[in-house]
């Protein structure tokens, strides 16, 4: 995915965390799949109002700090031990609620395209298939 950091951010992120988070070459796949992960979790809450991918670069540097802090949660919970730090767990939990934010136009992103047509989650016409009508005007004339 990669449409607002890559694995040269993720490494500055973790700073030198990121070997003992990631056993490079090898995880390469999981590192990758973090970083989608993170990215698709941003997507999920700023499609609700926002075309995705959003390519405006200011709203792009709000959202690459967003999937950061949920990228670097998401390391941390790969290594050893069963404790994320303090840090990292505030700011993914601020991201999460800084992107439900958006998601309800709480928080704006200036820039982005926004969505001019708000799916409805149905279809707009439905097209039935059936038998001839048994009783029509003409057939019930009389009664």
């Amino acid at each position: 995915m990669a449409n607002y950091f890559d694995s040269d951010d993720a490494a500055q992120r973790l700073r030198g965390n990121l070997d003992g988070l990631y056993k490079l070459p090898a995880e390469s796949d999981d590192l990758a799949e973090d970083i989608t992960t993170a990215e698709a979790t941003v997507d999920s809450h700023v499609g609700k109002r926002y075309a995705v991918p959003v390519t405006d670069t200011t709203a792009v540097t709000i959202l690459k700090a967003l999937s950061l802090a949920l990228f670097e949660e998401l390391a941390w919970r790969r290594g050893a031990g069963d404790e994320i730090p303090k840090k990292v767990a505030d700011a993914a939990a601020q991201a999460r609620t800084d992107l439900a934010a958006i998601a309800t136009g709480a928080i704006t992103l200036a820039g982005a395209t926004a969505l001019t047509e708000r799916p409805s989650g149905g279809a707009e016409a439905i097209i039935v298939e059936a038998n001839d009508p048994e009783f029509t005007r003409d057939d019930m004339s009389g009664f």
